[in-house]
């Protein structure tokens, strides 16, 4: 009979799980002339829970004052906001007159929506083609974005779904999206200026300058810097990156629009992947044959295999499995062929099977990947072991509602970070509140379900 990992040795290892990721410091300096700088544009979610995938096209971003208008996006590029739960991307870098502005204009189409839809039996993912209430939308700062000559700033935005996406009497999803979005200026070295969702294809490495340049989807080439504090999974370094490879990159933006990695991880040796979350496994007790995957992100684009849309695929042969930042002796017990759960986030890397017509996309590593998840603090759920060692429930009306017919378990330790509340305690006593809880979710050998270990937790307002 195989035995659950003991619960106070996951406790022990909780501070391995959810140490926090630095950022590093640049110490690049920009080509631009004294009339200009750098703008960067870092994107995540406020999220909606029945929501599983909201994509959208940003065809641009235009900052202005009282005298000029310029662009901070250089491209448009498509962004599955759902994913970003307690995530940021970069979205866009550009070079722009030094000036301060004032408003942001952002230009928005094609939403794309997957929802959990509870009315069928067994639940089933949905999809609408949304309806934009406007593809226009502007934003006064309520502070303004200051760009230094030759100087580095940044924007965060955060689409905030649970007011954009409209529902009807009932709480059903209509279709209709009314984008309202939220945008504060903050420098690379801010907390929601680090960039922690990055990937893309290996293109080159130059071991002499200390960089190597990423595909990501969508054809566009981004230089990342390393430098001695950066950390590699397993054995690898920069002159042994495998190339082919998929890989992912934390780090912080530059002047001159690079990525100075704090963390790399390879994520397959090939050129192809998908992502997303798990919505089923099969069998749901012991080594899985097959996952249904919503996919979030694939590389290349795969015949067969879209955006936001379910897709099953066969993991029996797979068996080098992994879990971001948590590379050591120890994964393989944590997260395997027997431990993947409905609503985990994974990633699938594999290669091109280009004997069939179209080619089938055959997997070779599994990377459980950190998540966000929303809901409700249970009243009287928080159980304080030790400081902000301990747990508690957290009631989501989503996926992990339906999967567990019950709230979600949320472990906590003495490295995770709390935002707008102290901690535990402040928790157990605070009375009902909405939180954001990111980290990872591991299987409990003792339910069968999924429980979160959190990295960190955000009260919203």
């Amino acid at each position: 009979m195989k035995r659950g990992i003991p619960a106070t040795f996951l406790f022990v290892l909780i501070a391995l799980l959810l140490t926090a990721c630095g950022g590093g410091t640049s110490s690049n300096t920009s080509n631009s002339s004294q009339q200009s700088g750098s703008v960067f544009v870092a994107g995540e979610d406020t999220p909606l829970p029945a929501v599983l995938a909201f994509n959208v096209t940003i065809n641009s971003i235009t900052l202005s004052n009282s005298s000029t208008s310029v662009q901070a996006l250089s491209q448009p590029t498509t962004v599955d906001f759902a994913r970003l739960l307690g995530l940021r991307t970069l979205l866009g870098f550009n070079s722009v007159p030094a000036g301060t502005y004032t408003s942001a204009t952002i230009t928005l189409a094609n939403p794309l929506i997957s929802y959990l839809n509870l009315s069928s039996n067994p639940a089933s993912v949905g999809t609408i083609t949304g309806t934009l209430t406007t593809n226009t939308v502007t934003i006064a700062l309520a502070q303004p974005m200051v760009v230094n000559a030759n100087g580095l700033a940044g924007l965060h935005l955060d689409f905030d779904l649970r007011q954009s996406i409209q529902l009807d009497g009932a709480g059903q999803i209509t279709g209709v999206v009314n984008p309202t979005l939220d945008l504060k200026p903050v420098a690379a070295t801010d907390e929601d200026g680090q960039i922690t969702d990055l990937r893309g294809g290996l293109v080159s490495i130059n071991t002499s300058n200390n960089t190597f340049v990423l595909q990501r989807v969508g054809g566009h080439d981004i230089t990342i810097d390393v430098n001695n504090a950066t950390k590699y999974s397993g054995t690898y370094t920069l002159a042994s990156l495998p190339n082919p490879s998929v890989i992912e990159v934390d780090g912080q933006v530059q002047n001159d629009g690079s990525v100075l990695a704090s963390e790399v991880e390879v994520v397959t040796t090939s050129q192809a992947f998908i992502s997303g979350r798990i919505v089923d496994v099969n069998p749901s007790t012991g080594p899985a044959s097959t996952v249904t995957l919503l996919v979030g992100e694939e590389l290349p684009a795969l015949q067969g295999i879209n955006v936001g849309f379910p897709v099953t695929i066969d993991v029996s042969g797979v068996t080098d499995y992994d879990i971001r930042h948590f590379d050591n002796w120890f994964t393989q017990f944590l997260f395997n062929n027997s431990s993947m759960v409905t609503g985990q986030r994974i990633a699938i890397g594999g290669t091109l099977d280009t004997t069939t017509n179209p080619p089938t996309f055959v997997p070779q590593r599994i990377v459980l990947r950190r998540q966000g998840v929303v809901g409700d603090l249970v009243p009287g759920s928080v159980n304080i072991i030790s400081g902000n060692l301990g747990n508690f429930q957290l009631q989501n009306n989503s996926l992990f509602g339906y999967i567990l017919g019950a709230p979600l378990t949320v472990n906590t330790g003495n490295s995770t970070r709390f935002i707008n509340i102290s901690g535990l305690a402040a928790m157990q006593s605070g009375g009902s509140m909405k939180l954001v809880v990111h980290g990872l979710i591991l299987k409990n050998q003792n339910t069968g379900n999924g429980d979160m270990w959190a990295h960190r937790v955000r009260v919203l307002p």
